[in-house]
């Protein structure tokens, strides 16, 4: 099978388009059908609202406490019902929840399926009892979390979690540090000297631009997989993907927005891989440069 990817380069002032046929490749599974990818939130993120129990400082003592803690909760309060159908069901449930800068839950969202609803609502009313966090603090300033998860039922065993990604909110830092965060930043397409993607550093400096979008769209090909499961289930779908070529020519800040958490690790994992640039310059000095990039997901 093949699947379609369509990329799209948007800078403040221009839309480039490109279009590919890519085949697909598949996530590995280990025994219980725990999907693996390359992809480590707790190794991304090391900052994040956690239970109060929860007081180690290091992060994999972190980690596991969150993770043991949630999972008790939920195998505590998620009861399954008791027809045949439920008792049966063999799959997972995606859903996600915020946390606000108390603490407390902001929100949560379950990525419904047909054969998922009878216990849709189940989990968002776990939800709702989540006990109170310790929240993370940014600059001295408390702000909000964000969990994507999936919940693995199998008959006759405990439910199983798996945190998929983190989401620290930034939206509440004071005004001032937020400019601060985005000072000097200078869109791709009007920045004096444009990033230079490795492999382009001999090419004369009116193709920098170009070569370095035929670089990038050689990256996303090179490196793309169509998640298995999202093949499965018939998803499709366009995800936004941000991110900053730093002063120091590292790619930092990689951001998604999508419609399933499946094609947003896709997407973040892609661009974590990208290698360190020439950074871009304006009368000489480095600049950061930021980009959103559009990826369609579709399958034919």
């Amino acid at each position: 099978m093949k699947f379609n990817l369509k990329i799209a380069y948007n800078t403040f002032f221009t839309t480039l388009l490109f279009t590919f046929t890519v085949s697909a490749q598949y996530y590995q599974t280990n025994g219980d059908g725990m999907e693996i990818t390359s992809y480590r939130p707790f190794e991304e993120v090391t900052d994040y609202a956690n239970f109060i129990e929860c007081t180690a400082t290091s992060p994999g003592t972190k980690n596991a406490c969150f993770t043991s803690k949630l999972q008790e909760f939920f195998n505590e309060n998620l009861k399954m019902p008791k027809d045949s159908i439920s008792q049966n069901f063999n799959g997972k449930v995606y859903f996600n929840f915020f946390t606000d800068p108390k603490g407390e839950l902001e929100s949560s969202e379950i990525y419904s399926r047909p054969e998922t609803k009878f216990i849709e609502k189940k989990i968002g009313l776990v939800l709702k009892k989540l006990p109170k966090l310790k929240v993370v603090q940014l600059k001295n300033t408390a702000v909000s979390t964000g969990y994507v998860l999936y919940a693995k039922f199998t008959p006759e065993k405990n439910i199983r979690l798996k945190v998929i990604d983190i989401k620290v909110s930034k939206e509440n830092l004071k005004e001032e540090e937020k400019k601060e965060a985005g000072e000097g930043d200078v869109s791709f397409q009007i920045v004096e000297d444009a990033p230079i993607f490795p492999g382009c550093e001999d090419m004369a400096k009116s193709t920098w631009r170009s070569c370095f979008q035929n670089k990038l769209n050689k990256h996303i090909v090179k490196n793309f997989n169509y998640p298995e499961e999202a093949k499965e289930l018939g998803i499709e779908g366009r995800i936004n993907i941000m991110f900053v070529i730093d002063k120091d020519g590292s790619v930092k800040n990689i951001r998604t927005r999508g419609p399933h958490p499946l094609f947003e690790l896709e997407g973040r994992r892609i661009f974590a891989k990208l290698p360190r640039m020439i950074p871009g310059k304006v009368k000489g000095k480095p600049v950061r440069v930021p980009f959103s990039i559009p990826i369609t997901f579709k399958s034919y």
